[in-house]
């Protein structure tokens, strides 16, 4: 199990004019390997639930929808 904590909340704006608000999380492993190290990474989703990546520190790409978002 992975346990998530919101750190913020980003508000974005792609070039149509479309706002939506991405949520930055702080993701921590419940187990680790030694080969591997545990330490924590940040994931990004929109409200509703979408997978964000964040290309930059200025810009979002959803997948699913292959839209570039612009911190607004």
């Amino acid at each position: 199990m992975t346990y998530f904590e919101e750190t913020r909340r980003i508000a974005c704006e792609n070039d149509a004019g479309r706002r939506i608000v991405i949520i930055e999380q702080l993701k921590w492993p419940k187990f680790t390997f030694s080969d591997r190290p545990g330490g924590p990474v940040f994931d990004y989703m929109t409200e509703d639930g979408q997978i964000a990546n964040k290309l930059d520190d200025e810009n979002f790409l959803l997948l699913l929808t292959d839209e570039v978002f612009h911190r607004a």
